[in-house]
Order: structure tokens, then C-alpha cells, then sequence
């Protein structure tokens, strides 16, 4: 058992480092947050979306930069702290008492390792579901302003597969647009390419389309019918309607997909070990085949091969310690007891028994003579039951 000398010195260490770990902490953390907000903000506001959601992506920001920050924050600490010990003449008093420095870092490196293993389950447990929620919300934010995914210089799918833009500058806060150049593909009968010098965009009342208005250009035009005759026309203004762009906000509420950066150390060790999985079960059939061939040209019997292996892969130490704590601190819901169920089946059978449409009805045979109807099942069921309950002579 350590001395009380030493425990209080401990304790002592340890909380000196505690305030410039904070501290520091919040300070970096705030400043990388205003530079996230001062990059985004413009982008989200004016723009038709509630303020919650826009609290929500700088909300979900957070644990990302948290990731970064701690670990200079845990630095700044343990300068701070060992050069005010120095300054305050501490750490002579210390060695002066017969602590040595190993002593001194004793502390410190407990310390740092409980630091460690919050950082661990951080970015394990709660950066991936951060960074899953907030891209799915960027997802949703971009379909519903599609000038938020519109890059410059590059060629945009504003309509999968049928309507394509091309813009060299984008102002997405005035929704214009300069040089323009724009490929319809949505007439299967020709095809079109729409040139302009500059350009605006803008939405119908309903939200659900998208009107372009473009300025001194020209529309080159080829009919899959007639691909020898070229159509070049020449306009001042020219008005096109883009059909089923959604402008409504509609939040995704279950995405499955998943990238490496949303993913748990576990979720991705069983991705690893299913394709491993895939690999080998691929090799074994690509074997067998070669080889029922090669018995085929031989003219012998084919070869019975083992059924491929369909069992889920099992989970890694750390993975089944982290499903433990999982079920400590979520149990599974119990099922009922046994006498609960029992009584729920009794009053079942008993409002079976007294419902009318349960009540026997005299079958009559062809000749016009009624049959007696047989017993209802409850009734043999009770007294099957009753027979068992009695005691053996």
C-alpha cells in the first residue's frame, strides 16, 4: 500500500493538469469550430433551411474536431504543468524529499493512458456514428439545393443520366452562373448541347423544378434520325425548365451505407473477414470447376465437392468485450415469466369459450336428421388437462 505522502502527491500532479487540460481543450476546440462555421455558414443560411438543421451539421462537427484537439490539448497540458512546477522551484522541493522523477511521472502516465482509452472509445464509438449522421445530412441539404454540390470547371449531373451542366464560375449565394455549357441527353431522338455566356437559376413555386435562364448563347442540335444535318441557332435569351429537381428538405432517417470513416473498429474488422471469406469460397469454386473439367476431359466420375462454408466470421477479443459492455449498459428486453404467459393463454381460452362464434351449431345431414356437433377443442384440451393434474395411486 503506497504511503499517504505519496497518494497526496499523486493527486496532486494529476490536478495540476486538469485546468490546462480543459482549458486548452475548449480553447482549440472553439477556435476550430468558428473556422468550420466562418467556411460553411454561407452556404446554409438564406437558403431555405431550418435553423435546427443548420445547429445540427456544426453540432455534428464537433466530435471530429474533438478527435484532433485532444491530443494538443493533452500537450499543452503537460507543458504548462511541468514548467510551472519548475518555476515554482516544486520539482527541486520533490527531488530534494527523495522523489525521484520516475516517481514524478508515475502520475502522468496513469493519467495519459486513462486518456488513451477515452480517446479510443471516442473515435471507435462515437466519430463514426457523428461522421454517418453528418454526411448523410450534407446528403439531404445537397438534394434539396442542388447548387450546393455544383462545382466550377466541372461537368455537374443535375438529372441522373439526362441533363448535365458545366459552369466556369458559380455564385450559389445569387444562383448565377457564367459560361455555361449544357448537355441534354433526356430526348433519345437527339441530342443537344446548350452554350451561354451567363446564366440564373431559379425555382418553381412548388419547388420541385428548376428554371435556368441563359443569355447570348447558341444550341447545337443532332437527330439520332438525320446524323448528317447539323443544327446551330443562335438566341439573346433562352428559358429552360429542368423537370423533378426536389427543392423540398427530407431528412433520411435510416442509411445504411457506411464508408471507412463511419465504421467501428469491429464493423470493419467484419467487412475484412467477409471478403477474406468471399476470397476463399471464390478460389474453392474456381478449383472445383478447373478440376470437374479437367475429370470431364478425362472421362471420370465428377468429383462431389464440400458444401461452401456460410458461417459468420467470429468476432476478435476487443470486439466481443465492446458487445459485453454493450449488453451491461443496454440489457436485451426480458421476456415475460411463465405465469404471466399462462394467465394471458387462460383468458384467451376463456374468451374463446364464451365468444358466439365458438358456440356449437347442429350440423344436419342430407336426409334432413341433425348430427350432434363434436365437443369443442377447449373442452377436450380442459379435460386432458385435468386428467394429467391427478394423482397417481
Amino acid at each position: 500500500m503506497a504511503r499517504p505522502t505519496v497518494r497526496i502527491l499523486s493527486r496532486y500532479i494529476l490536478w495540476q493538469h486538469l485546468p490546462p487540460l480543459g482549458y486548452a481543450l475548449a480553447a482549440l476546440t472553439f477556435a476550430m469550430l468558428v473556422n468550420q462555421i466562418a467556411k460553411q455558414f454561407g452556404n446554409f443560411v438564406g437558403k431555405g433551411l431550418p435553423w435546427t438543421v443548420i445547429f445540427e451539421v456544426f453540432a455534428l462537427s464537433i466530435p471530429f474536431i474533438v478527435a484532433m484537439t485532444l491530443p494538443m490539448a493533452v500537450l499543452v497540458a503537460v507543458l504548462y504543468t511541468f514548467s510551472h512546477l519548475a518555476a515554482d522551484n516544486e520539482v527541486t522541493a520533490m527531488k530534494a524529499s527523495g522523489i525521484s522523477v520516475q516517481r514524478l511521472l508515475a502520475p502522468v502516465i496513469g493519467g495519459a493512458t486513462v486518456v488513451a482509452l477515452i480517446s479510443l472509445f471516442w473515435n471507435d464509438q462515437i466519430l463514426p456514428r457523428s461522421n454517418h449522421q453528418l454526411r448523410t445530412l450534407l446528403v439531404d441539404i445537397q438534394r434539396k439545393k442542388p447548387t450546393f454540390q455544383l462545382k466550377e470547371q466541372v461537368i455537374n449531373e443535375v438529372v441522373a443520366g439526362q441533363f448535365f451542366l458545366r459552369a466556369a464560375r458559380i455564385d450559389p449565394a445569387a444562383n448565377t452562373l457564367n459560361d455555361v455549357t449544357i448537355y441534354d441527353l433526356g430526348d433519345p431522338e437527339r441530342r443537344r448541347i446548350i452554350l451561354a455566356d451567363s446564366g440564373r437559376m431559379a425555382y418553381t413555386p412548388g419547388g420541385t423544378d428548376l428554371y435556368l435562364t441563359l443569355r447570348d448563347g447558341e444550341v447545337h442540335e443532332v437527330k439520332r434520325a438525320d446524323p448528317e444535318h447539323f443544327n446551330r441557332t443562335f438566341y439573346g435569351v433562352n428559358r429552360i425548365k429542368v423537370a423533378g429537381v426536389s427543392n423540398t428538405f427530407e431528412q433520411t432517417q435510416h442509411d445504411e451505407y457506411r464508408g471507412d470513416r463511419e465504421m467501428t473498429i469491429c464493423a470493419m474488422q467484419d467487412v475484412v473477414a467477409r471478403a477474406r471469406q468471399d476470397m476463399e469460397r471464390v478460389r474453392r469454386e474456381t478449383l472445383a470447376a478447373v478440376t470437374a473439367e479437367l475429370r470431364r476431359i478425362a472421362k471420370l466420375h465428377p468429383a462431389t465437392s464440400a458444401p461452401p462454408d456460410t458461417t459468420p466470421p467470429p468476432p476478435s477479443t476487443y470486439c466481443r468485450f465492446v458487445g459485453s459492455i454493450k449488453r451491461l449498459i443496454a440489457p436485451a428486453p426480458q421476456r415475460p415469466h411463465r405465469s404471466a404467459r399462462r394467465r394471458g393463454a387462460r383468458r384467451l381460452r376463456r374468451r374463446s369459450r364464451t365468444s358466439p362464434s365458438n358456440r356449437a351449431v347442429p350440423a344436419h345431414t342430407s336426409s334432413g336428421c341433425a348430427r350432434p356437433a363434436s365437443a369443442p377443442r377447449s373442452t377436450k384440451s380442459r379435460f386432458r388437462r385435468s386428467s394429467r393434474s391427478r394423482p397417481r395411486a
